[in-house]
């Protein structure tokens, strides 16, 4: 019997790799969605929608800011996931200056 090398492989299967549980990318993304003030929906674990922009965020929380309803403070652990709003289309100036 052979010995194999450790970097040896006997199928394609075990040369496969899972995509790792946390790429540790989530505050990167999140802190580009929030300097640039773009629309996000906040999909909750309960199923519920929010739409709105992340105006400010933490290691637990998330405050998104809304056009016509109450701002939120939302903590991450009741966020299942969240993406760019496809509604808008378009990233939001929010520059107040006239």
């Amino acid at each position: 019997m052979a010995i194999r090398a450790p970097h040896e492989f006997t199928s394609r299967r075990e040369r496969r790799q899972s995509a790792p549980e946390t790429t540790f990318r989530e505050i990167e993304y999140i802190d580009r969605l929030s300097k640039s003030k773009t629309p996000v929906v906040v999909k909750l674990t309960d199923g519920e929608e929010i739409r709105g922009w992340i105006e400010y965020y933490d290691k637990d929380i998330i405050r998104i800011t809304r056009d016509t309803q109450p701002n939120l403070f939302i903590y991450k652990s009741r966020v299942k996931y969240l993406y760019e709003d496809p509604q808008t289309g378009h990233r939001r100036n929010r520059d107040t200056r006239s």
